[in-house]
């Protein structure tokens, strides 16, 4: 008998199917090239035309608006603050112009001597309290001196010389009188009157207003035209004290020397 055409063994069945395959395959990719080929070369393609696809929307426009009648556009407050307001200094300058403060030291208890710190404090109140006892002096002193000068121009208007002033109510015999009563208690006072050589060289001159009351003790003396010179002024205060108890004035003459008062001047 023949061969037979057919494999006879399983290596046979799968060399054969190995063969078929690749066959089939080289085939398919033959057929691909060469209508790849015979399309490139021999089919011939329509160009696409871009300008036939461009569209155009045709839009309708507004109708034309009279200037006149539009308004003004307001900008909003909010945004006319903003523009308005100045814009904020860079840090720089904000660092530049806030002042910084000294930096305060840390004390330590311990070493606080507490009795200087309140021997300090005491000293410091005691200043204040003189200072302030000071001032209350002043201001009583200045009061006196305001007081006691209004006495005396008061009385100054009053009385003129060793005689009252126009408008008294005093007319002949007693005005007579009073003249003779104020002579009186010059010459007793000036009989005391005595002061060092140095002063008495000096062409100084003063007034006191000087009152009496009926028994002849003094009431109230003031200088009411000083010669500039303490020392002066102090000696005829002196020589209105020492000369005293004067004699008690006229009946008459007591609400006016114990009221208006009486000029005595020194030298004269």
């Amino acid at each position: 008998m023949g061969s037979s055409p057919y494999p006879k063994t399983t290596n046979e069945w799968n060399e054969l199917e190995l063969g078929t395959g690749v066959k089939w395959s080289l085939g398919i990719h033959l057929a691909v090239v060469l209508f790849l080929l015979v399309k490139t070369y021999f089919i011939s393609s329509e160009t696409i035309d871009y300008e036939s696809a461009i569209r155009v929307d045709i839009v309708g426009l507004p109708d034309k608006l009279d200037p006149k009648k539009l308004a003004p556009a307001e900008a909003p407050p909010e945004k006319l603050k903003e523009a308005e307001a100045p814009p904020p200094p860079p840090p720089a300058e904000v660092a530049k112009e806030t002042p910084k403060l000294p930096e305060q030291k840390k004390v330590d208890p311990e070493t606080v001597n507490l009795d200087a710190v309140k021997k300090k404090q005491q000293q410091a109140l005691n200043k204040l309290k003189s200072m302030s006892a000071i001032e209350k002096i002043k201001k009583d002193l200045e009061s006196k001196k305001e007081s006691e000068s209004k006495a005396a121009e008061k009385a100054s208007t009053q009385v003129k010389g060793n005689i009252l002033s126009a408008g008294t109510e005093l007319t002949g015999l007693n005005k007579l009188q009073h003249e003779n009563y104020v002579a009186q208690i010059d010459r007793q006072i000036k009989q005391n009157w005595a002061i060092p050589e140095w002063l008495a060289k000096k062409d100084y001159k003063a007034q006191i207003l000087l009152k009496i009351d009926e028994k002849g003790q003094i009431t109230f003396r003031q200088i009411v035209k000083s010669s500039g010179n303490p020392n002066y002024d102090d000696a005829v205060l002196e020589t209105i004290d020492k000369s005293a108890p004067y004699p008690a004035p006229p009946e008459k003459l007591i609400a006016i020397i114990g009221t208006r008062g009486m000029l005595i001047g020194f030298p004269e």
